[in-house]
């Protein structure tokens, strides 16, 4: 099932602006507030849109397993039908129709996420395979610049202020130590 959140998450996590997803999305502020609600699901285009803003696999927002291809292809279905040697009338049935009309629009069409997710349950194949692109994900700018090597540097920094802190609490507890055997002794009469 499609989980809006995500998108709040990695604007949180990446330090983008809101406002940057929705104009790359080509969408209003309002629907992605309602996608990332979970009251509007995204149809595939805005999906990919998002995706690529994020430098992400789309199954990051199913919580599935990442690969990364993009761009919707419904030609991919007819191939696992035949692939699979599964009727149109099988995947019809388990998508909860049998008009032959509403493979032609998941195939030709734009569906919508929540209807490719079905499909993708139905063949047992992450969501990804109907994305292709020919060109690789391009890593979308954010407000700081920040690229893989300056997320390295933090991570170094963070695990550094990490080492010192330890050693920080571990001079302060034996401190505490020294203090509380002083006052003990000194209630006991000794002095130091």
């Amino acid at each position: 099932m499609f989980k809006g959140y995500i998108i709040e998450q990695l604007i949180r996590e990446r330090k983008v602006k809101k406002a940057d997803v929705y104009r790359y999305a080509d969408i209003q502020k309002a629907t992605l507030d309602n996608i990332i609600k979970g009251t509007n699901v995204p149809n595939c285009n805005t999906l990919e849109k998002i995706a690529d803003f994020f430098n992400a696999s789309i199954d990051i927002f199913f919580e599935r397993d990442k690969n990364d291809n993009t761009m919707y292809n419904g030609n991919v279905i007819k191939q696992l039908l035949l692939d699979k040697k599964v009727t149109n009338k099988e995947l019809l049935r388990y998508l909860g129709t049998e008009a032959n009309a509403s493979l032609a629009q998941i195939v030709n069409g734009n569906p919508t996420v929540k209807r490719l997710e079905k499909v993708a349950d139905f063949f047992g194949v992450s969501m990804d395979v109907f994305f292709e692109r020919e060109k690789p994900f391009k890593a979308y700018p954010s407000a700081h610049g920040d690229n893989e090597q300056q997320y390295k540097e933090k991570i170094e920094l963070l695990e550094r202020l990490l080492e010192e802190k330890d050693k920080r609490i571990l001079l302060l507890e034996q401190m505490n130590q020294l203090v509380n055997s002083t006052e003990s002794r000194t209630d006991l009469g000794q002095t130091i």
